[in-house]
């Protein structure tokens, strides 16, 4: 039987393409994106994060939501603006805020981000090279607050995984 992206899981494709020197940076960016939308169904909108040097930024590479994918330009969280955030995901290289606007470390995005784009739920988790933070996958619910699962956690956790052994600092 011949193998195809049908026939394969989802993470094996998202290895696939992740180890596939042919593909562009953004090609891979959009592949973790895919992967991550295809196993957390009420992720709205996924993106891709990356650190700065320090650790006291992150700028966005690529946001995938129902219809689009976005390269934006200059979209930057920085530390100083949003201290419990960084602290937070730094030290537990996840989030899990189901009720996003009024989770504590979250809440910090309410007026700038969720309210103008609808988002109620955030589920993030930090990918490394060699054990250093690299970025963040960001999972987002709009329109409604959602219950991450278990199952969600773990399947981002594993997606996670995957990318740190091809993202490199």
């Amino acid at each position: 039987m011949l193998l195809t992206e049908s026939t394969v899981d989802p993470f094996t494709t998202l290895t696939l393409a992740l180890s596939r020197n042919t593909l562009s940076n953004n090609d891979k960016h959009v592949a973790i994106c895919r992967c991550v939308k295809s196993v957390i169904p009420n992720a709205s909108r996924v993106s891709l994060w990356k650190f700065n040097q320090d650790r006291t930024a992150l700028d966005c590479l690529i946001l995938q939501d129902d219809t689009d994918v976005i390269i934006p330009d200059n979209v930057v969280l920085n530390a100083t603006s949003f201290p419990d955030y960084f602290e937070a995901i730094l030290q537990n290289q996840w989030v899990v805020a189901s009720d996003a606007r009024n989770h504590a470390v979250t809440q910090c995005f309410n007026e700038l981000y969720f309210e103008p784009n609808q988002i109620y739920s955030l589920l993030d988790y930090i990918f490394q090279d060699f054990f250093k933070a690299v970025g963040v996958i960001c999972c987002e619910a709009t329109g409604q607050p959602v219950e991450w699962t278990n199952q969600d956690i773990a399947a981002l956790k594993r997606i996670a995984g995957i990318t740190s052994m091809f993202f490199k600092e």
